[in-house]
């Protein structure tokens, strides 16, 4: 008999704890839920991101004024030239002829012997060659050679281009119509390359297009970004990837974007002294994930982030506030 008294009594007490725990559950998923954090002293960026590509800032294609052949060339890519450096040495079609028919007797002078004609020859071929000299090609800018398409022996026309020179790499990116407006000369920005995604380049704003061109229906403007310094691995043609800073702070009172609630032209937060209370703000810039607080809250307040979770308790909360705020107008 005692040992059945025993057994019930432990069922009793399984079955009250059971009870009890369902009862916190419930209680506890009654009590609005929500999440803190502290207003805290910060830095906000305001970025606006454009993507164009690496080009010359001045790019000049050099052809030559004669058609004939190349006899020497005188520089590669990536080789810095000065204003009046010469590029190759080029000999006109009047000199190929010439020289190729004082070459042409000489040749046959030799198979046959002659002496005399072989004298003859040489002296042929040595008046053509000071009569005729090769056309230099020289440079018209001092610069870099992105580009070049000849070799010796190669015959030419003045339609090719045979180098291609920059004076500097520039980054030229498309900007929209709606943050255009952010953009200033000598903006500070920061150049990423697609090739480099881990290097960032100090840069600046050098010059804005005044004139929009319409790109799938959207108003875009031109605007050129120097480097501080050209980076040894950058190629005409890169894809380049601009950060242009638009404003910046530091120090300030910052919160996350997302506790901030709005009504009306009004802005309120909702912090935590034991119980909610609604506070209307006043902010100021914001990169989209944190905003500036301006007036209205001191550091290391509580606030309440994102949603609670009793909706009318909130929606009671926010109107009483807002109705005080009002009357104190």
């Amino acid at each position: 008999m005692r040992k059945l008294w025993i057994v019930i009594i432990m069922i009793l007490v399984i079955f009250a704890g059971f009870f009890y725990l369902q009862k916190r559950k419930t209680d506890n998923a009654n009590q609005p839920r929500f999440e803190t954090v502290k207003v805290e002293r910060g830095d906000i960026e305001v970025k606006v991101l454009s993507t164009g590509t690496i080009q010359p800032y001045t790019r000049v294609e050099v052809r030559s004024s004669v058609r004939g052949r190349i006899d020497r060339v005188e520089v590669n890519e990536r080789d810095i030239v000065k204003k009046g450096d010469i590029l190759a040495w080029i000999s006109s079609e009047d000199r190929i002829a010439l020289l190729d028919a004082a070459r042409s007797a000489l040749e046959s002078a030799h198979k046959e012997n002659n002496e005399e004609a072989i004298k003859e020859a040489k002296m042929t071929y040595e008046i053509a060659d000071k009569a005729y000299k090769p056309v230099l090609l020289s440079t018209s800018i001092s610069g870099e050679v992105i580009k070049r398409s000849c070799e010796p022996g190669q015959n030419i026309s003045l339609e090719n281009i045979l180098f291609v020179l920059s004076d500097r790499l520039v980054a030229s990116v498309e900007v929209d119509e709606a943050d255009i407006g952010k953009i200033k000369l000598r903006q500070k920005a920061w150049i990423v390359l697609d090739a480099f995604p881990d290097e960032r380049v100090d840069a600046k704003v050098t010059k804005i297009s005044r004139e929009g061109r319409i790109v799938s229906d959207v108003v875009i403007y031109d605007v050129m970004v120097d480097a501080l310094k050209v980076p040894h691995y950058w190629s005409s043609g890169m894809t380049a990837n601009v950060e242009f800073i638009a404003e910046s702070k530091n120090d300030i009172l910052i919160i996350p974007k997302s506790a901030v609630q709005e009504k009306g032209s009004k802005k309120f937060v909702i912090i935590f002294e034991d119980k909610p209370i609604m506070r209307e703000i006043e902010t100021g810039i914001t990169d989209r994930k944190m905003i500036e607080v301006t007036e209205g809250l001191n550091q290391n307040e509580l606030i309440i982030l994102g949603e609670i979770n009793d909706n009318s308790w909130q929606r009671n909360v926010i109107d009483r506030s807002i109705h005080m705020i009002r009357r104190t107008q």
